[in-house]
């Protein structure tokens, strides 16, 4: 399993951006004024009174479909 309650929006913007779009199909922002969330899927599932474990099995078979993380380095030069 890829996501869970306690990742963070910091982690899905850096390792998982192909799951934005689908979050704000379901009213969740990751992205808020050019400045990524703070806080946890979970938090924010539960202040919407979404089911957790739906939209979270719902997010890994995406991820598990695109082939897991992003696969990104950074070059220092």
């Amino acid at each position: 399993m890829y996501i869970n309650e306690y990742t963070t929006f910091e982690e899905i913007a850096e390792h998982y951006p192909y799951l934005i779009q689908p979050l704000l199909e379901k009213g969740i922002k990751v992205i808020v004024c050019g400045d990524v969330k703070w806080g946890t899927l979970g938090e924010e599932l539960e202040r919407l009174g979404l089911k957790k474990h739906e939209v979270i099995d719902e997010l890994n078979k995406i991820v598990e479909k695109n082939g897991g993380p992003v696969r990104s380095f950074k070059l220092d030069l």
